[in-house]
């Protein structure tokens, strides 16, 4: 039994994406998400809302193990009449399940599948972006369908009911999260593609697990009502045919070998997350050869894959088929709408592959001649969405918003200067006031209501328009701060005051550095690498490296660490997942001590720094300075 190869639910999964994927992951090739999509998993608290889940079963037994002991004990468990089994595992030929939540009651089951995505329990209709959880319960259905032919099955997907809201002040803090050190792994489908053998389940733990109240505890945490029910049952019976052409294909396979027509190199390999240069097993290099090395590629093009051919299909993939991969190989006739004429998306693509070809800077005219009403104002927030509600009365997904950055320049030629506001919850240790009015007073206080703010894409104006609306639904009165919000964002009615450097960049900028991206985190390094002017400006002089030889200079690179943490797998602070991450711990990690949270709490301050530096940087070559 030892050598069976099994197809897990997360196999399947994958192979549904694309088949060839199976093959790599079989064949143990590292991928790009074996560190990106855990630390994304821990951010979303998907594990939490797991141990969660637990609670509304007290009888409930976990299931652990190596694979055929847990198979083993889930079959002698299964015998009795009633029972109700965590990460039951159950094998049907090669086909190998681990069920989230399994409650058996004599001939009944009730199979239910944990999520941390939320849902909308008044639209349960709307069913379109929790398909693939679906499939994943069909497939799970198939399997104890087979091994249990007389039973009836009824299915469920158990998540965050996005409506419901807390009653439990701090619940996010009540669970956390602790690297599992034991000798088994334990595959999840939501890290399909990860490679098992370097992942552990990390164990997640209870904060009043050894209390003399644990049953109090667990009395509220039974009838906090977060998380609720959906029946998918139809759904997955009405799958079944497809399952089982599914799973039939997979197991061929598995057991005999990919064949040429299992799968096909297509646009959508662009985001394959066996694409990994670094490594000497590159399943993405393995498909496509020499045409994979292309440079520059076709997927470097901007939105390249929405553009559809005559007969509606897609372009980049009629090219693929014709071996055309080079982003020159690309009909500028084909950037033309249906009406024949050439969008502002399609300007966009043609300026950038008459620029990447001619190897230029493309400035437009109206982007030198922008007259910003000063004060200037470059603002940046760090927010926090997670699964579990930090506050009482806040729902699952709630936005925090916990951090600002603003660098101002008061008039033409001005000297940048900084100012910032974060919550750590230290200044609240009693009742751990929720944030955001604050944060959006604070931010009031600094901005006032002259000059021009702005923004990087559209997170800013909808963070703001999230604290208007929760100011009507936490009943706050606070009239001066409701207008200035008002007057800030941009709605269907008001064009509001904030301007987003990412539409400027779509319409007015490009650098082949950028490629087809118009991110922060690609134009600045495009602007930094390509006009060492800038770094001799002293107020940009602390971002240039000490020693560079070649390449792409990257600011966020500088960015620095003043204590080693440990059990802290992010380097520094210089992203968002990273930035959530600091951000929880600070609120609710009772393992840190003073220097570790001071060191989290300086990360994210720098962090948030450069963001609006970079905007300040990227303006002042655009000639807004």
């Amino acid at each position: 039994m030892s050598s069976l190869v099994y197809l897990s639910k997360s196999d399947f999964q994958l192979a549904s994406d694309c088949a060839k994927k199976l093959v790599y992951k079989k064949k143990g090739y590292a991928t790009t998400n074996d560190s990106n999509e855990y630390m994304e998993m821990l951010a979303q608290g998907g594990y939490i809302i797991g141990k969660m889940a637990t609670f509304l079963f007290p009888e409930g037994i976990e299931i652990e193990g190596k694979t055929q002991d847990c198979i083993d004990r889930t079959n002698v468990l299964l015998k009795q009449e009633k029972v109700v089994l965590f990460e039951a595992a159950i094998l049907s030929g090669q086909k190998l399940i681990r069920v989230d939540v399994l409650v058996k009651d004599g001939n009944h089951f009730h199979l239910i599948e944990v999520k941390a995505k939320s849902y909308n329990s008044e639209e349960l209709s709307k069913r379109g972006n929790i398909t693939k959880y679906i499939e994943d319960v069909a497939f799970q259905y198939n399997v104890l369908s087979e091994v249990f032919p007389e039973s009836q099955i009824t299915c469920s997907l158990l998540m965050p009911d996005k409506l419901k809201r807390t009653n439990i002040n701090n619940l996010a803090g009540w669970f956390s999260i602790k690297k599992n050190e034991k000798s088994y792994s334990i595959e999840k489908e939501c890290l399909k593609s990860k490679q098992s053998v370097k992942f552990q389940k990390p164990d997640i733990l209870f904060k009043y697990e050894d209390s003399q109240s644990k049953n109090h505890f667990t009395e509220l945490l039974l009838n906090e009502g977060i998380l609720g029910y959906m029946n998918v049952t139809k759904e997955v019976i009405e799958l079944q045919p497809e399952i089982i052409r599914k799973t039939t294909i997979f197991l061929r396979i598995l057991n005999k070998g990919i064949s040429s027509t299992d799968y096909q190199i297509n646009k959508d390999c662009k985001n394959c997350e066996f694409k990994n240069p670094n490594n000497l097993k590159d399943g993405y290099y393995e498909c496509w050869g020499d045409l994979g090395y292309t440079e520059p590629n076709i997927f470097d093009l901007y939105y390249g894959g929405s553009i559809k051919n005559k007969s509606n299909g897609f372009y980049l993939n009629d090219l693929i088929k014709e071996g055309k991969t080079s982003l020159y190989d690309i009909d500028l006739e084909c950037l033309k709408n249906s009406n024949g004429k050439i969008g502002s998306r399609g300007i966009r693509q043609q300026i950038q592959i008459e620029n990447t070809k001619s190897n230029t800077e493309w400035i437009s005219p109206k982007l030198k001649n922008y007259k910003p009403i000063y004060p200037l104002y470059f603002i940046d927030f760090e927010t926090y969405t997670g699964a579990i509600p930090f506050h009482k009365g806040m729902r699952p997904y709630e936005l925090i918003a916990f951090q600002w950055s603003c660098h101002t320049i008061l008039y033409p030629g001005a000297v940048p200067i900084h100012s910032e506001w974060i919550h750590t919850g230290e200044r609240f240790p009693k009742d751990e006031s929720f944030p955001n009015f604050e944060f959006g007073r604070s931010l009031m206080n600094q901005i006032g209501n002259e000059g021009t703010p702005f923004m990087w894409a559209t997170h800013e104006n909808t963070v703001l328009k999230t604290i208007l609306e929760q100011m009507q639904i936490y009943g706050i009165k606070d009239a001066e701060l409701e207008l200035w919000l008002i007057s800030m964002t941009k709605t269907k009615d008001n064009n509001g005051r904030l301007i987003d450097m990412n539409k400027l960049t779509q319409e007015y900028y490009f650098h082949p550095y950028m490629k087809g991206r118009t991110s922060i985190k690609k134009v600045l390094p495009a602007i930094w690498s390509n006009n060492p002017y800038l770094h001799l400006i002293d107020y940009f002089k602390s971002y240039v490296p000490d020693s560079f030889v070649s390449g792409v200079l990257d600011p966020y690179d500088t960015l620095t660490s003043e204590v080693v943490m440990e059990d802290w797998d992010d380097e520094i602070v210089k992203g968002g997942t990273a930035a959530m991450r600091a951000y929880y711990r600070l609120r609710f990690d009772i393992s840190l001590n003073k220097k570790e949270k001071d060191e989290l709490r300086f990360q994210l301050l720098q962090y948030c720094k450069l963001d609006t530096m970079a905007m300040v940087i990227i303006a002042h070559h655009w000639g807004i300075k």
